[in-house]
């Protein structure tokens, strides 16, 4: 059986500190716990994880970058997969 790896935290919610984490392949934020001391998250869980949600991750980068009108299909998809590996190897 394959060694399960924890993926980094790392910037992601507006810090220029590791404020993301990864939950069942969603990110959350750091910052939002419910109560000082407490570990209850409760902002986060929307956006894929770049590194175990990889899937997921690309489509709404290109679904976004679509979205916006100036890229194709095609050229969305490759632009997310680029900027997706790029940001994995920035935080890895």
């Amino acid at each position: 059986m394959p060694k399960k790896t924890q993926c980094p935290e790392f910037p992601y919610f507006g810090a220029i500190y590791p404020d993301a984490c990864c939950i069942d392949g969603y990110l959350w934020d750091l910052d939002s716990c419910d109560s000082p001391g407490s570990n209850l998250l409760t902002s986060g869980g929307d956006d894929p994880c770049p590194f175990c949600n990889y899937d997921e991750a690309i489509a709404r980068c290109a679904d976004a970058l679509w979205d916006d009108g100036e890229w194709t299909r095609k050229s969305a998809d490759k632009e997310a997969r680029r900027r997706i590996r790029a940001f994995q190897a920035k935080h890895r």
